[in-house]
């Protein structure tokens, strides 16, 4: 799949394309898997407003629009990001006023991104065209990826990531791989780990 990614091939409102194919490893193919992961993770976050109810709960919405945050830098959605980066400020100094004024509006913002980046996902399907490989081979390669993890080692984190993407996997397995590529790209090294220990449980359906 080309890399050059014209404004008409692959546009999408409200993203620096560009930017967030740099930001994810400088492939296209990589950036869609981003996207698509990006989108998960965005929409189990929300409804923010949900982690509002008392002072408690505010640790929580700062959490999760704090990630918010982070992934749409990630993925090139810079003003997105800065409204995220604006209501977690708000979050820290306990300023309710500031976020019931602006949390609908950024929702709609966000919301609107999904439905954008979902429309240019559909047209940019990605096919798997990974050789295939021993299933003994994942078992040392995963316990490898784990020590990185908990070392926060990020280029060993992204040569292990970059040789089990080019296997053959089943596509649950894959998604997970995603998964912990994008919790690294944001820093949540927990997250991560907690994927990898999915696809640790299921090592039987790399082939």
């Amino acid at each position: 799949m080309d890399n050059d990614l014209s404004a008409s091939a692959f546009n999408i409102p409200g993203v620096d394309v560009q930017c967030g194919i740099k930001m994810t490893g400088g492939k296209k193919e990589r950036y869609i898997e981003v996207l698509s992961i990006f989108i998960n993770d965005v929409e189990k976050r929300l409804p923010l407003n949900l982690f509002l109810s008392d002072t408690n709960t505010l640790s929580f919405f700062i959490t999760h629009v704090h990630a918010i945050k982070s992934a749409s830098a990630s993925v090139g959605a810079a003003f997105v990001s800065k409204e995220a980066a604006q209501l977690e400020k708000a979050g820290r100094n306990g300023d309710m006023a500031f976020i019931h004024e602006n949390l609908d509006s950024f929702t709609n913002h966000i919301t609107e991104l999904i439905k954008n980046i979902k429309t240019v996902l559909a047209l940019n399907k990605v096919h798997d065209e990974n050789p295939s490989c021993p299933s003994d081979f994942f078992s040392p390669v995963l316990q490898g990826l784990e020590e990185a993890l908990k070392s926060q080692n990020i280029s060993e984190i992204d040569r292990i990531l970059e040789e089990l993407n080019q296997k053959t996997m089943d596509s649950n397995a894959k998604q997970v791989l995603e998964k912990i590529s994008f919790y690294v790209l944001i820093a949540e090294f927990n997250s991560a780990l907690k994927a990898l220990a999915e696809v640790q449980k299921n090592a039987g359906k790399f082939s």
